[in-house]
Formats: C-alpha cells, sequence, structure tokens
C-alpha cells in the first residue's frame, strides 16, 4: 500500500516592519475619516438647527411641487423669486413680503408678463385685513412668527376666509424641536431672546405652540405635513373639507 506523500507546510511570510507600520497608518487613517465624518454630520445638524434658512429652498421646491392651478396668495420672508416662480404657473399671485430686505419687484423683475401677474408689496396686517379674493393657494413662510397670539388668530381666520372651497392653505412654521438632543441649543437660543427682549428691548421671533389646537378650532383639515430639522420646521397642508386636494 502506497503511502500518501507528506505535504510540506507552506511557509508564512511575515510582514516588515515597514508593511506593519502601513497597515497601522491606515487604520489610524480610517478611524481618524470616521470621526471626520461624525464630527461633520454633527456640525451640519447644528447648522440646521441653528439656521433655519438653510432649508428654505427645500421647502419651497416641495410646495411648488403641490400648486393647484389657480390664483395664489403668498406672505413670508424673503419670497421674491419663489413668488415669481410660482407667477409662471398660476394666472395671478399676490405676495405679502414680511421680511426688512423686502425689494419691489418692479427693479427685479425683466418679464413685463410675469409682472403683470404679480402683485407684490411689503406685508402689513392692518392692510392684510382688507384683502379681498378668492384664492386656491394660500402659502404662509415663516410669517406667524412675527405675529403676537391675537395677531395669528386674526390672520389665519382672515386665511380661511379668502381660501377657495377647493384650495389648499400652506404653513411654514418655526416650532419647537421633536428631538430632545436639541433641547440645550434650544435653551441657549431661547436664553438669547430673552436678552434680546427683557434687557435689549429687542423684538423677536419665537416658536410656535398649540398650532394643532389653533387649527382644530378654525375647524380646518389636515391633509399633509413636512418636517425638516428634527421637526423644529414643520409645513403644514391644510383645507377646508377633506377631499379637497384629490379632486
Amino acid at each position: 500500500m502506497e503511502e500518501t506523500p507528506e505535504i510540506a507546510d507552506i511557509p508564512q511570510i511575515e510582514k516588515t516592519s515597514e508593511e506593519t507600520e502601513k497597515d497601522e497608518i491606515t487604520t489610524a487613517q480610517k478611524i481618524e475619516q470616521q470621526i471626520s465624518d461624525s464630527f461633520q454630520t454633527v456640525s451640519r445638524k447644528l447648522k440646521e438647527t441653528v439656521n433655519i434658512d438653510l432649508f428654505l429652498h427645500d421647502i419651497q421646491d416641495w410646495i411648488f411641487e403641490r400648486i393647484k392651478t389657480g390664483t395664489t396668495l403668498i406672505i413670508g420672508d424673503k419670497i421674491g423669486e419663489f413668488a415669481e416662480k410660482i407667477a409662471k404657473i398660476t394666472p395671478e399671485v399676490v405676495a405679502r413680503d414680511s421680511s426688512s430686505s423686502y425689494v419691489s419687484p418692479k427693479t427685479e423683475v425683466k418679464d413685463a408678463e410675469i409682472l403683470r401677474k404679480l402683485d407684490m408689496k411689503p406685508f402689513k396686517i392692518d392692510k392684510f385685513e382688507s384683502l379681498d379674493g378668492v384664492f386656491y393657494n394660500i402659502i404662509i413662510i415663516f410669517a406667524l412668527r412675527r405675529l403676537s397670539k391675537d395677531q395669528t388668530d386674526v390672520f389665519l381666520n382672515k386665511c380661511k376666509s379668502l381660501l377657495a372651497k377647493n384650495g389648499q392653505l400652506i404653513v411654514v412654521g418655526e416650532f419647537y424641536p421633536k428631538s430632545v438632543l436639541l433641547y440645550p441649543i434650544t435653551a441657549v437660543k431661547e436664553g438669547v431672546k430673552a436678552i434680546n427682549s427683557k434687557i435689549l428691548k429687542r423684538k423677536v421671533v419665537r416658536p410656535l405652540v398649540n398650532f394643532d389646537k389653533t387649527i382644530k378650532q378654525l375647524e380646518l383639515k389636515f391633509y399633509d405635513v413636512k418636517y425638516d430639522a428634527g421637526g423644529r420646521i414643520r409645513t403644514y397642508v391644510l383645507t377646508k373639507r377633506w377631499g379637497a386636494l384629490l379632486s
């Protein structure tokens, strides 16, 4: 009986100190990259929490995709370009800009047809109360944070009276964040606002509270909601009746 030949062990090639050092460097680089990525993620989240304007473009795109054909009312901060964009696809746009950087469209809009369809002026709550018309899209972008509780009630009641039966009221607002991890940042911001308000006597803007309760009192229906910045920014789509946006 033939014996099975023995197979010699394959010798293991030991890594040189140079190769070992290279592996250690690669591992260190990976760890360093992971730390860097984590830091950038946290940094981005902090920036998003502090600066809500970072979300504005994305929110406007989200709203634009939901615009109904019909007259449109837009009220809020820095809405010039957005109002002009809406005017390209709707028959008439009434815009009221609440920001301090308001610029007349006559100096900005070059298209005569768009300018004809766009009625844009600074927002003033007392003049808004006398506004007439029926609108299929009413879009409110960070305008409520500049109003008192009583002004907010009057404002939303007026919006409801201007809203068409099959129209939509879209409200973009700043709220307190849902995530407990963002509470410390919110507390710091509120502390700064308190100093500005109580000591420096400056007018400050504050997040909305009890908004859901206010909407129910107005007997408006919740159709959709978009959350951004950990719930700190919410975009509500509201209607007068169920099924209004299904037709």
